[in-house]
């Protein structure tokens, strides 16, 4: 009933996403949003375990970029001190946005994953972009006005989900 907004999988976070699990799975390429799945939206740039965790998955031939529904000065300033690419304003749970970011990476969209925090725009976008979503755990219980409303209905689906998952 509600597939189309179910994870190909829900992790407790970003870190567990590997270059040596992207390869198994025959992907290359990694797009992730940045509020609440890597930092918390009021943290600007990336700390130093952020880097580090980039550039493992660059040093593992992944290609990672960002796809964020927020502003450009958002997306720049955490964007820059990693030098990857990035979508701002990207209109998830639309894929234009992810369709442009993919061609300026030279990827598709079968060997691209999709990680957020937020069922309602990041998966449901990866889904319906026929990439592998990945749902993770929000990195701070605190919210923007914007996605605080949404989170009730979320746990919802997750619940959904959990349960289908069990019975596999």
């Amino acid at each position: 009933m509600l597939e189309f907004l179910y994870p190909r999988e829900y992790l407790a976070s970003v870190r567990e996403v590997t270059p040596e699990k992207l390869r198994a799975l025959g992907i290359d390429t990694l797009l992730f949003d940045i509020d609440n799945t890597i930092v918390p939206y009021w943290i600007r740039t990336p700390d130093e375990g952020v880097k580090a965790y980039f550039k493992t998955l660059k040093d593992g031939g992944i290609k990672a970029g960002v796809l964020s529904n927020s502003r450009e000065e958002r997306s720049r300033d955490f964007c820059a001190p990693l030098g990857i690419p990035y979508v701002y304003r990207a209109g998830k749970p639309g894929i234009g946005g992810f369709k442009k970011l993919i061609e300026k990476m030279g990827s598709l969209p079968q060997k691209t994953a999709l990680v957020g925090d937020q069922i309602f725009t990041d998966v449901w976008c990866a889904n319906r972009a026929g990439a592998y979503s990945i749902l993770v755990k929000q990195v701070s219980p605190k919210d923007e006005l914007i996605t605080a409303p949404k989170r009730p209905f979320e746990k919802i689906v997750v619940k959904m989900y959990l349960r289908r998952e069990a019975k596999k």
